[in-house]
């Protein structure tokens, strides 16, 4: 049933609304949370890394060895490479970061899932391809809006086969990696080697020319990363990147000098204290070793050969037969 107002209701309705008498709207009571919960979203794609990656840092470290020589080979000028941050980031934010254009060449990883990005910064690659054809690096005043031409992406590509090559070596103690170029890209946009959501370790070089400097930037995904994160948080395997051959042959070489005690026994016999005071020139003692029998050569007390003696130039010598096997 519909109720119509009168004009001093609706008069004294409004004097108690604005008088605050009465609430213009019901208020939702206010929910008790407490200080030490917070919320989650279970549909959320974020990751917690936890702990860091000694060992991906020691392959970096290598990497600007590596790649710093084979860079300076191939532009008959001395290059600086270092490691100048690496950490994990949204792969989203990380691309949002990039200017327009930039050189993103995109690799495969192979035994990894997915797949990886250089991204090589547009002055740092205008001045590495005039140091290519012989110029002195001087850096390219006009980058926005200028696309890149194939000279200049073919110039990116072997930049990247050289940085492959130094990568697939400083991965060799750990984890045996196969990389390969796959395309390159020049707008952001069109890179998408996992969602936006998604974790990345992002790896910054800084390359120093002559005249210009720039940034080279790996980035690998957490994802592919993840089976053979063991391997990378292990903080002892330093040592096992490199083998110093020249310590393992002084080593070697100290080994083989090392002196040594050759022994045979002819064989040995009993004797009672009565028996030894009267021995004289000429008593036969019969020992435990029979005369047909080949004889043990030991080696520092341990019985290592079988062996028949005899007599070579006037001196008493042995001629080895074989080694003498556990069951012997």
């Amino acid at each position: 049933m519909s109720q119509v107002l009168s004009q001093n209701e609706v008069d004294a309705l409004l004097n108690a609304v604005s008088d605050g008498s009465v609430a213009d709207q019901e208020e939702a009571p206010e929910e008790k949370s407490d200080p030490g919960l917070l919320k989650y979203d279970i549909s959320s794609q974020d990751k917690i890394i936890r702990g860091r990656m000694p060992t991906l840092e020691i392959i970096h470290d290598r990497f600007t060895r590596l790649f710093r020589v084979s860079l300076s080979a191939a532009l008959r000028k001395i290059s600086n490479l270092s490691v100048n941050q690496s950490g994990p980031v949204k792969f989203g934010d990380f691309m949002n970061s990039l200017p327009l254009p930039s050189c993103l060449n995109i690799i495969k990883m192979v035994p990894l899932r997915g797949s990886g990005v250089i991204v090589i910064e547009s002055k740092l690659l205008y001045a590495l391809v005039d140091s290519f054809f012989g110029g002195s690096d001087a850096p390219y005043t006009k980058i926005e809006g200028k696309d890149f031409t194939q000279i200049e992406i073919k110039i990116a590509q072997r930049i990247v086969g050289l940085a492959l090559d130094a990568l697939e070596q400083s991965w060799a103690p750990i984890y045996k990696l196969n990389l390969s170029y796959i395309r390159t890209e020049i707008n952001p946009q069109f890179v998408t080697i996992v969602p936006p959501s998604d974790v990345v370790i992002a790896t910054t070089f800084d390359v120093e020319l002559e005249k210009v400097s720039g940034t080279i930037k790996l980035v690998i995904p957490y994802s592919s990363l993840e089976p053979i994160k063991n391997k990378l948080s292990t903080g002892f395997q330093s040592e096992a990147l490199e083998i110093d051959h020249l310590w393992i042959n002084r080593i070697k070489g100290q080994i083989v000098q090392t002196a040594i005690d050759v022994g045979v026994k002819l064989g040995q016999a009993t004797v009672n204290i009565k028996d030894l005071l009267s021995l004289k020139t000429g008593d036969i003692i019969q020992l435990d070793q029979d005369a047909t029998r080949p004889l043990c050569l030991e080696i520092q007390g341990v019985k290592k050969f079988f062996c028949q003696p005899g007599v070579l130039k006037g001196n008493k010598a042995v001629k080895l037969l074989h080694q003498i096997k556990e069951e012997e």
